[in-house]
């Protein structure tokens, strides 16, 4: 805020208390002091501040009020005299003055009237205060309620790039608040959320086949074809022999191709009997038979491989989009054992088949063979199963092919279960803060109709003639003299001299007097009482004689001395004086006593490192709040800057000015009269022979740079002099007092110390 350093909550307490003095030189942020109360007076910003500026002041009540946010509910408490207030209301150019209004004496009704309107004011604004803090009490929580409930929504949507905040959320909030379906599983969540983390579609997968009816035909086929003899043969060795057939026609067909006479098992001669009789009995309906049944066993295995295949076929759990593997596995791992199963059942036939082809002519033995009803139900569940899949793999190519849509169905899904999980809580937030809205609006609407009313009161009660009697009566008494008045017009009052227009511009005297006597009888206009009021008074003294000046002080302090809290702010060392010496017994009473009164000091100075003035209120000083003068507290600034010449100093800037202004103190008890510094320094040689006169040279050096430094409001300008200057000057300093007063050097270190 300008000049000052920050301050945060937890900055040590300035102990303000009923009476505070707060003494800073010029420059140094007392006029921003006074604006910051200003602003609450008023209800709004200072335009003087600085526009980026925030500041917030607590009240023993723990409210709290301050810029740019709450700056409004002091107005009636505040009241700040500065030289803004002068400008506002005293036009000396003009000769003119704002009127103050005070409550005639013919209105008692209705200024007990007003009392009571105020009164209920102020209750109606503590309401309002109330109202408000938990009106932005539940805004919070809402605020807060949406935003973290959309960071959740936002975390499980996966967005990438794009943002899902509290607009969003309450947007969905209206679109789904009366939604009755379910909310998601969490399988279906996890899959929701799977889909939303993709970044381009899953591959397409292909659908499988299978006709059960094929392996109901080929199992009762292969079956029967098992089951079959060849009765046809009518060789009484292949009757007694059946396994022998192929064994026997394999004989026949080499003996007859080769064209062997003798039988090369025994080595007797075949007959053309047994030969005719051999080729009768061994037909083409054997080979018929056993190329039937090789052709079985070849549709019996390619059966087999048609399952095996089938399995390989079935899609694998993490080849479906997530949201359509829900209950897949167990479908998946079903339909597997299943394909399993029925490979297992047909392998009982295979077996079956591949003895019947080493023994054409014997039934098979079919006790092993899986029952056709048990082939037929495995047939059933691995169709039922494969339309299960295939149904899966549908969706899932749809979701493919529709890839964005799916996404956002996906999306708003997710956005749609957070809503229904959360909509009882959201709409007890809304409903919170909606009532605490229309109470707020309630209670700022009384607020308002008795703040008119006031008003009202105040139009028909209010007369400002009666106050210019107070103004020139005290005007009289500062003075000392009735030469100077102000006369009630219709808008304000007139300044006059001797009893006619005033001419010109008053001097500097005169305009102080009128401006704090103005003041003084503005404190209870309007029906304001004093024991309620915090009264802010900057520098109210200047171009002042000493007895103007320590009436206009002793004025100030005997009018304000009810007021509820009072901070006087000046530069001028005299005035702080005054109200120091009358406040001492209270900002130190006896032993059991609280104090009332608070003695701060607006200290400025460049911390190490950085570019530029900063102020800092502090306890004031012992040696300012002891003493009468400022020598002593001057000197302490000298005595550290001396006694540590290697160390940064946060006040080396103002040293130039503070060195002149102790020299100017010393020389002037030293060699009292006229002349200037110069001449004292001078005449100091003369007076004290043994002072060498080059070590006065960083002196006098000193003396031309700082000749314009002839009052402490110039300690805050920045010098010319360069560091090393200010070093020697100060050195000098030191020895010169020294020399002149040894005893006078080091009572005042120990008093500094």
């Amino acid at each position: 805020m300008g000049v000052f350093a920050d301050r945060a909550a937890r900055s040590p307490s300035l102990n303000f208390r009923r009476y505070n003095l707060v003494y800073g030189f010029n420059g140094s942020g007392k006029s921003t002091l006074s604006r910051l109360f200003a602003s609450l007076e008023s209800g709004r910003p200072h335009p003087k501040l600085p526009t980026d500026g925030r500041f917030e002041m607590a009240l023993d009540d723990g409210s709290t009020f301050g810029c740019p946010t709450n700056p409004v509910g002091l107005k009636r408490r505040l009241l700040v005299f500065n030289s803004d207030y002068i400008e506002q209301n005293l036009q000396w150019g003009a000769g003119r003055a704002n009127p103050v209004f005070y409550v005639g004496a013919d209105q008692a009704e209705a200024a007990k009237e007003l009392t009571r309107v105020e009164d209920k004011i102020v209750e109606a604004d503590k309401k309002r205060e109330t109202a408000s803090a938990v009106e932005k009490a539940a805004e919070k929580t809402f605020v807060n309620f949406k935003r973290e409930r959309a960071k959740s929504v936002a975390s499980r949507l996966h967005l990438g790039n794009r943002k899902y905040e509290a607009p969003a959320l309450a947007k969905d909030y209206d679109t789904w608040k009366d939604d009755k379906g379910p909310a998601l599983t969490d399988d279906e969540m996890k899959a929701a959320e799977d889909t939303c983390r993709l970044d381009e579609p899953m591959p397409r997968l292909e659908t499988i086949s299978f006709d059960k009816s094929t392996i109901e035909t080929a199992y009762r086929f292969i079956a029967d074809v098992c089951g079959q003899s060849m009765a046809t043969v009518a060789l009484d060795e292949v009757q007694r022999y059946p396994d022998i057939l192929l064994w026997l026609k394999q004989g026949h067909e080499f003996h007859e191709t080769n064209g062997i006479a003798d039988c090369l098992f025994c080595g007797n001669a075949i007959s053309a009997e047994r030969r005719a009789h051999l080729a009768a009995a061994l037909d083409d309906s054997v080979d018929q038979f056993v190329a039937r049944l090789n052709k079985t066993a070849q549709r019996l295995a390619g059966l087999i491989e048609l399952s095996a295949q089938l399995g390989a076929q079935v899609p694998s759990f993490d080849d479906l989009a997530t949201e359509f593997r829900i209950g897949f596995r167990e479908v998946r791992e079903n339909l597997l054992k299943d394909i399993r199963l029925l490979a297992k059942q047909l392998g009982t036939l295979q077996t079956v088949l591949f003895a019947k082809l080493e023994r054409p002519a014997t039934p098979a033995d079919m006790k092993d063979v899986a029952a056709e009803a048990d082939v037929l139900a495995t047939a059933e569940r691995i169709d039922a199963g494969v339309v299960t899949v295939n149904e899966a793999i549908s969706a899932h190519n749809r979701a493919v092919t529709n890839f964005a849509k799916h996404k956002e169905a996906a999306e708003a899904s997710i956005r749609r279960h957070f809503i229904l999980d959360c909509r009882d809580d959201y709409a007890q937030a809304a409903k919170d803060l909606k009532d605490a809205t229309n109470q707020h609006e309630i209670d700022a609407k009384n607020v308002a109709a008795l703040r008119i009313k006031a008003d009202e009161l105040r139009q028909q009660i209010r007369a400002h003639g009666p106050a210019a009697e107070v103004i020139n009566r005290l005007i009289a008494a500062y003075l000392g003299h009735g030469e100077l008045t102000i006369n009630p017009t219709d808008d304000g009052y007139e300044l006059q001299r001797h009893g006619t227009p005033i001419t010109g511009v008053p001097s500097e005297g005169e305009k102080t007097a009128i401006a704090i006597s103005y003041f003084l009888s503005s404190i209870e206009a309007d029906n304001r009482k004093l024991t309620d009021l915090i009264v802010v008074v900057d520098d109210p003294v200047s171009s002042l004689d000493t007895k103007a000046l320590n009436f206009a002080c002793s004025l100030v302090r005997s009018r304000l001395e009810k007021a509820a809290q009072v901070f006087i702010l000046t530069h001028n060392l005299q005035c702080m004086n005054e109200f120091r010496k009358a406040w001492k017994g209270k900002a130190r009473p006896p032993a059991g006593k609280e104090p009332s009164a608070t003695f701060l000091f607006i200290d400025v100075a460049i911390p190490e490192g950085q570019p530029r003035r900063s102020s800092t209120i502090v306890q004031m000083s012992k040696l300012l709040r002891e003493y009468d003068s400022e020598y002593h507290f001057l000197f302490s600034h000298v005595l550290r800057f001396v006694e540590h010449p290697d160390a940064y100093d946060d006040h080396g800037y103002m040293m130039p000015n503070v060195i002149r202004r102790v020299l100017d103190v010393f020389l002037a008890f030293k060699c009292p009269g006229g002349g200037g510094l110069p001449a004292q320094l001078d005449k100091l040689c003369v007076d004290y022979p043994e002072l060498d006169r080059e070590q006065l040279a960083a002196l006098e050096r000193l003396v031309q740079v700082e000749s314009h430094s002839d009052n402490i409001d110039d300690l805050l300008s920045f010098s010319t002099m360069t560091l090393e200057e200010t070093r020697d000057a100060a050195t000098a300093l030191f020895q010169t007092i020294n020399n002149v007063d040894a005893k006078h050097l080091e009572r005042l270190k120990r008093l500094c110390r």
